[in-house]
């Protein structure tokens, strides 16, 4: 294998103890592990995979085998090029490049393909419903907890796509384009209560895609949006475990103002000019 020593750490027997996984899982970070026999991938296993059997009451003396996804993704050899688009449609942190007889030629980390040059941010229309719906779908446990409790911002997107008349909202996704045309998204925004001087915003990023900046952009997107229109600033709410928003906030000129009624975090960022 040409590039074995790139991902040995990522290989795991399927016998082994599934504590020896999750400490092979925090020392790698790469967030996923597979498992091969004589070099064919035969199963992955994810942090996320981790976590759900941890929290459903699993041991972590159980085989790896009995936890891993036994029909793991992958991309032949001759369709590596497909591997940015794919690991972002899919929600994967890494795709095993595999030749015929799905021996596992290489890994590809979704940090080492994305680009956030080939995002487009546009406003959502309604064509865009089931895209929205697989967005929210995608969302792991502590994304949904932290940006769509009780489902509100889901539905919220849902019945303003719905309308026939205008609200008082727009929404945005942040989208790639795959490799047969359509659109993955990667990012979604929204602005509320626009008859207000302050509106709300919210933003989520997809779970492969976070830590490559797109909260910063899509952020700085929104404030764009407002400023020329004649509003006074931008106004947020952010749960108080989202410690590393609150960082992403205030490095963007936002400033805490308490909690709010809800318990959440007030963040303003009023225009001077």
């Amino acid at each position: 294998m040409a590039h074995a020593a790139k991902f040995r750490d990522m290989l795991i027997d399927g016998c082994a103890p599934l504590r020896d996984a999750l400490r092979q899982l925090c020392a790698n970070s790469k967030r996923a592990l597979f498992i091969a026999e004589d070099g064919v991938l035969k199963a992955s296993l994810s942090d996320g995979d981790v976590r759900r059997f941890l929290l459903a009451g699993g041991d972590l003396d159980a085989p790896v085998s009995q936890v891993a996804f036994q029909a793991p993704r992958f991309l032949f050899s001759s369709e590596r090029e497909r591997a940015a688009a794919f690991l972002a449609e899919h929600n994967l942190t890494a795709v095993p490049i595999v030749d015929d007889d799905r021996r596992i030629l290489d890994v590809v980390l979704a940090h080492e393909v994305v680009n956030i040059d080939d995002v487009e941010v546009r406003e959502l229309t309604k064509n865009d419903l089931s895209m929205v719906i697989e967005f929210f779908d995608q969302m792991a446990g502590d994304t949904r907890a932290m940006f769509n409790r009780g489902d509100v911002n889901r539905l919220r997107a849902i019945e303003h796509l719905n309308r026939k008349e205008e609200d008082d909202q727009i929404h945005f996704a942040a989208v790639v384009r795959n490799h047969d045309g359509s659109e993955t998204m990667v990012g979604y925004a929204f602005l509320w209560e626009l008859e207000r001087k302050l509106p709300w915003l919210g933003i989520a990023v997809r779970e492969g895609w976070k830590g490559h900046h797109l909260g910063r952009i899509l952020l700085q997107y929104l404030e764009d949006w407002v400023r020329p229109r004649g509003y006074g600033g931008l106004m947020l709410t952010s749960v108080p475990a989202n410690i590393r928003a609150h960082s992403l906030y205030t490095r963007m000129g936002f400033e805490y103002f308490g909690v709010y009624p809800d318990s959440e975090f007030l963040y303003l960022k009023r225009f001077c000019c």
